[in-house]
């Protein structure tokens, strides 16, 4: 009779432990990067956001004091032309850190309105531009201006790069 050798399976096991083992710290490297890639994108939307709503929180209040000036040139105007040289003398006077610019809406050579343009910066690359149409109201609670245009510009250009380093170097 042939005599059986027992197989020992120490040789199958340890394979599949040596190799459940390097899964499982791939993966858990794989998380990890993940995890913080995903944590440095979160921080950057954060930032950027906060420096947008700041920029919004400086137009308001460039357009809330603009609403007391239009309110007190109203109520000191006797008529619409006084009205418009009233916002005209008293938004040329105020200054602050936000870019502006008043511009007369004309219509067969009288003034109809007014646009007013606040530039505020948000980041190096962007700025937020808001426009206001100015209007001589009707009555005392009727609008003073009208938002044009609320918009975030981005000041870079795209600039595809479409090559390859194939070889090192340059």
């Amino acid at each position: 009779m042939k005599k059986r050798r027992e197989f020992s399976n120490f040789g199958f096991s340890t394979i599949l432990l040596t190799f459940s083992m390097i899964c499982i710290v791939t993966f858990s490297a794989l998380a990890f990067v993940t995890a913080n890639s995903d944590y440095k994108l979160s921080k950057r939307v954060a930032d950027n956001n906060s420096s947008y709503y700041r920029a919004c929180e400086k137009v308001w209040d460039e357009i809330s004091q603009i609403d007391a000036i239009l309110a007190s040139a109203y109520d000191g105007s006797p008529d619409k032309a006084a009205y418009y040289e009233a916002i005209k003398t008293a938004l040329s006077d105020s200054d602050t850190a936000i870019n502006k610019n008043l511009a007369e809406n004309e219509s067969n050579g009288k003034v109809t309105g007014l646009t007013y343009t606040i530039t505020c910066t948000v980041s190096d690359t962007q700025t937020l531009t808001v426009k206001l149409d100015i209007n001589y109201p009707v009555h005392r609670q009727d609008a003073f201006y009208k938002i044009k245009q609320w918009k975030l510009n981005t000041d870079t250009a795209f600039e595809e790069n479409d090559t390859l380093n194939l070889i090192g170097g340059n």
